[in-house]
């Protein structure tokens, strides 16, 4: 994991301040009205995001460069400390771990960090317009054409990630259980090298790894619905939740992950340009890439948990997570501004 900390300049701050004469703001999390059950809201009566340095956890997924891009991070109060991880589930285990308080990662990342205990909060949700967050994927000259035909077959997936939710629900829908094929469970690089050299049969994975296989002429036999429906999560850490200048900070990121992603919409060759240039990967290939990922963030809908309590529901039927999760319960509201 490599690590790099940007001081950004000060600014107005936007979280609300305290009181004129109050002392110790702070911020409070309390259980909704049904008990120790599903979401809690966290209410900021005060917090100074310039005191604190955020930890933000990112993949290569082009989300540094589409804030630098956009001009998001202009006036930011508070340092950024960027941590780069290679997918979901290391994220999510570094965040209930406090060793980063913010981060994206796909659908089944938080439902495989909550049965195993970690100590996180879903805060907000990103969803792709085009419904899509994987594709799985057959090699050049493969005789594969219906995902079907992997029956006895070898398919790379990162354990944990939003693939290997993908892959456990579309072997469902055709009536295939998880011993019906050999799950080979690599990271995405691993995986690449193993999908290349021939070594398996099938690669499920995100974007930008899809649109590389595929330039390589690699083809998609499966992806999107009604397998996924493009729901990905911002999660932070429980401590940076309860933290008021902290959660004021967290506030204050998720309207430029809106704003960003917003300007994105009209400058897809500016953001793919500036992604080339952070992960080295060709030009060609992230203007590929960028309109697969155009995407919105909002507070977690009643959609978004229904659907990942579905998934939840899969994955303890598949026995690949230690213990039934709700959803609901691991979710924290009021930490994305109003539309």
């Amino acid at each position: 994991m490599r690590r790099r900390s940007i001081a950004l300049p000060t600014a107005a701050l936007v979280a609300a301040a305290c009181a004129a004469g109050a002392s110790g703001c702070a911020s409070s999390v309390s259980d909704n009205a049904s008990g120790a059950e599903g979401p809690r809201k966290v209410t900021t009566t005060g917090g100074d995001a310039s005191k604190v340095t955020l930890r933000v956890g990112v993949q290569k997924d082009g989300i540094r460069s589409i804030l630098a891009a956009s001009g998001a991070l202009k006036g930011v109060p508070y340092k950024i400390d960027w941590s780069i991880f290679a997918f979901g589930p290391p994220l999510v285990e570094a965040a209930g771990a406090d060793k980063i308080d913010v981060a994206g990662v796909g659908d089944t990342p938080p439902i495989f960090g909550a049965a195993g205990g970690s100590d996180f909060r879903v805060i907000a949700t990103e969803r792709f317009d085009n419904r899509k967050d994987d594709t799985l994927l057959v090699p050049k000259g493969s005789d594969i054409t219906d995902p079907k035909q992997l029956k006895g077959k070898t398919i790379a997936v990162p354990k944990g990630s939003s693939a290997h939710g993908f892959t456990l629900r579309l072997l469902d829908r055709l009536g295939l259980k998880q011993s019906d094929v050999r799950l080979s469970f690599l990271a995405p690089a691993d995986g690449l090298a193993a999908f290349s050299s021939g070594k398996v049969d099938a690669w499920a994975v995100w974007e930008p790894y899809v649109t590389q296989a595929e330039e390589a002429g690699a083809r998609g036999i499966a992806g999107g619905q009604p397998d996924e429906d493009g729901w990905s999560f911002e999660i932070a850490s429980t401590k940076a939740v309860e933290d008021p200048n902290k959660a004021a900070a967290l506030k204050d990121y998720i309207s430029r992950l809106q704003r960003a992603f917003a300007w994105a919409r009209t400058h897809q060759n500016e953001w793919a340009d500036a992604w080339a240039k952070e992960s080295g990967l060709p030009q060609a290939t992230t203007r590929a890439a960028v309109p697969k990922r155009l995407a919105s963030f909002t507070a977690v809908t009643p959609e978004a948990t229904q659907f990942e309590q579905s998934l939840a529901d899969t994955l303890t039927k598949h026995q690949v997570i230690p213990k039934k999760v709700d959803f609901s319960s691991i979710v924290t509201t009021g930490l994305v501004p109003a539309a």
